[in-house]
């Protein structure tokens, strides 16, 4: 007899050759609402399962609308499980989307069955909004994430995904292929990218191990070209190995224009341009110079952007807050946030934005340019909440 999870610690799905039984159960708590439902399901005739669904009464009779919001609080492989149990459970929940918090992809090393040992694969984890986690791997079980089209994860964390590492340009290739087979509307949704892939590769005593050939900026590329472009909107790349030639090539990706949030380190010079569409950025650098500070800023003041929109630039190296002034086109006036003095900042002014109603509050000190659109009247609060 196979076993399988559905809700909660003891409810399960069981079957062998003859019957199938299934549970299911919402909250595990004694003080929470619980409710069970069983019959005996004959697996020879599970196309006639209508039928025998008739012997569920008190799940069949439940409003759709009830039995989606039932579905909505089971984790993955719960919602895998009663899947097989009918095909209406079937219809059901591909009906219902998929809540993700996020998802982390990274390599493992896990049992392969065929080799009897540990193999290094691609895995990945789904996490809830009540941060509950499922582990999982191949291909299939990914994609099956976003069969409902309004499935989209919150945030999705490549944590270290190296592309020297065999596994991973494997995946990939059959990732592609699998998405292409299913045809153009087969994309990964998610609204945030964070990418980790900062860490120093260990070479053995006596050995000398060849860098990669290959821009990091290629791998990432391709990744990035299996999100779809209408959910994605922000990418967090402050633990990156990029390089300024890596961001010259998502700069021509359709995905980096659509996005309202940056959050980048890069030691590299780049052109500041490719950041001046984003409503949020982020930036941390070696160094920055006065024009480009004020180009940053002029952008902010000559687009309609939100309240809340913002950016801070950030160096290793102290700059020169005179000299960065000096830069300024506008007459310099300093305008401390709620007439408060301190120290550590420098400079605070406000200027004026293509909306009345909204200005832009500039803050520098020796290593952060820091903008935010507040609204003219509550600019403490504003500010304060960036």
């Amino acid at each position: 007899m196979e076993s399988f999870l559905v809700s909660g610690s003891t409810d399960y799905v069981s079957s062998d050759h003859d019957e199938s039984v299934f549970s299911l159960s919402s909250g595990s708590s004694s003080n929470e609402s619980t409710f069970t439902t069983s019959s005996t399901i004959s697996t020879s005739s599970i196309e006639s399962v209508p039928c025998h669904l008739k012997k569920f009464k008190f799940w069949t009779k439940l409003p759709p609308a009830f039995q989606q919001n039932v579905v909505k609080q089971l984790d993955y492989k719960s919602r895998c499980c009663m899947r097989k149990s009918s095909s209406l459970n079937r219809d059901l929940i591909d009906s219902t989307p998929l809540i993700m918090s996020y998802i982390t992809m990274k390599t493992d090393r896990i049992y392969n069955p065929q080799t009897k040992q540990l193999d290094e694969q691609v895995v990945f984890s789904v996490f809830t909004d009540k941060w509950k986690c499922v582990n999982l791997h191949g291909v299939d079980d990914f994609l099956a994430l976003f069969k409902n089209k309004r499935s989209v994860a919150q945030s999705f964390w490549f944590d270290c995904f190296d592309e020297n590492k065999p596994c991973v340009p494997k995946f990939l290739t059959d990732l592609e292929a699998e998405m292409e087979k299913r045809g153009s509307a087969c994309k990964i949704r998610a609204r945030k990218i964070q990418w980790n892939n900062n860490f120093k590769l260990l070479q053995p005593k006596g050995k000398v191990q060849k860098p990669s050939t290959s821009d990091a900026g290629d791998h990432f590329l391709k990744i990035l070209n299996l999100f779809d472009s209408k959910y994605l909107k922000s990418l967090d790349l402050v633990k990156s190995n990029f390089t300024s030639g890596t961001i010259n090539m998502l700069a021509k990706s359709e995905h980096w224009w659509l996005l309202k949030e940056i959050n980048l380190e890069l030691q590299q010079k780049t052109v500041m341009d490719f950041f001046l569409t984003a409503e949020k950025l982020q930036y941390a650098s070696s160094s920055f110079t006065g024009p480009e500070i004020w180009k940053v800023v002029q952008s902010y003041q000559s687009r309609d952007l939100p309240r809340g929109s913002h950016f801070q630039l950030t160096v290793n190296k102290p700059w020169d807050v005179e000299e960065v002034l000096k830069c300024f086109q506008v007459p310099l006036r300093d305008e401390p946030i709620g007439g408060k003095r301190t120290p550590f900042i420098k400079h605070t002014q406000c200027l004026k934005t293509r909306n009345a109603n909204l200005v832009l509050v500039v803050q520098l000190n020796s290593e952060v340019a820091k903008g935010v659109v507040c609204r003219v009247d509550h600019i403490e609060e504003d500010f304060g909440k960036e």
